[in-house]
C-alpha cells in the first residue's frame, strides 16, 4: 500500500509540475531583447565591441520573422534599423525599414521609418535622388498623420543636396527678408 501511495504522490507531483506554465521561446526572446536593450541603450559604456548590438539585431529579425502578427514586431524592425546604422550597416538598416514599411504599411511608425530611410539614403549612402523620392512619398501619403513630421520632411526635402553653408545662407536670407517686412 505504501508503494501505491508513493506512486500516486509522485504522479500527482509530476502532473502538477508539468502543468505549470513554461516560458515559451517567444517570451524568452523578448526577455533576451529587453536585457540587451537595457545594456545597449541605457548603458552603452558597457559595450566593449559590436557583439551585443549584432546579437540584438539577429534577435529583432528572428522575432519579427517568427511572430509577424505580434505588436512588438514593427518596433523591432525599426529598432533594428537604428542599431544597424550605429554599426555602420546602412544597407541592412534600409532592408529592416523596408520590411517594416512593406509588412505594416498602415502602422504608426511608417512616417518615422520613411524619414529615417531618407536620412540614411542621403547622409550615409549619398543617394540624394532616392532620399528625395522617399520624402516626396512621405509628404504626399502621410500629410494627415503628423503635421510636425511632415513640416520636418518638407524642410529636409528642401535642404537635400545642399551644403551646410548653402543652408545657412538661405536661412540668413529668409531672416533678412523677415526683418525688412517688420
Amino acid at each position: 500500500m505504501n508503494r501505491l501511495k508513493l506512486l500516486v504522490i509522485a504522479l500527482v507531483a509530476i502532473f502538477a509540475f508539468s502543468c505549470q506554465p513554461k516560458n515559451s521561446e517567444k517570451d524568452l526572446m523578448i526577455a533576451q531583447i529587453d536585457s540587451l536593450e537595457t545594456i545597449i541603450f541605457n548603458h552603452p559604456e558597457q559595450l566593449l565591441d559590436d557583439r551585443k548590438p549584432n546579437e540584438i539585431v539577429v534577435l529583432y529579425h528572428k522575432f519579427a520573422s517568427l511572430y509577424p502578427q505580434d505588436s512588438l514586431s514593427p518596433s523591432y524592425w525599426y529598432k533594428s534599423s537604428q542599431v544597424e546604422v550605429g554599426l555602420g550597416k546602412s544597407i541592412e538598416a534600409i532592408n529592416s525599414l523596408d520590411s517594416l514599411i512593406n509588412e505594416y504599411p498602415t502602422h504608426q511608425l511608417i512616417p518615422a521609418a520613411l524619414q529615417f530611410k531618407a536620412f540614411i539614403l542621403d547622409d550615409r549612402l549619398g543617394k540624394i535622388d532616392e532620399a528625395a523620392a522617399v520624402l516626396d512619398y512621405l509628404i504626399k501619403n502621410f500629410a494627415e498623420s503628423d503635421s510636425m513630421m511632415i513640416e520636418n520632411a518638407k524642410a529636409y526635402r528642401a535642404s537635400l543636396g545642399k551644403s551646410p553653408q548653402q543652408i545657412l545662407d538661405e536661412i540668413e536670407k529668409i531672416n533678412a527678408q523677415a526683418d525688412t517686412t517688420l
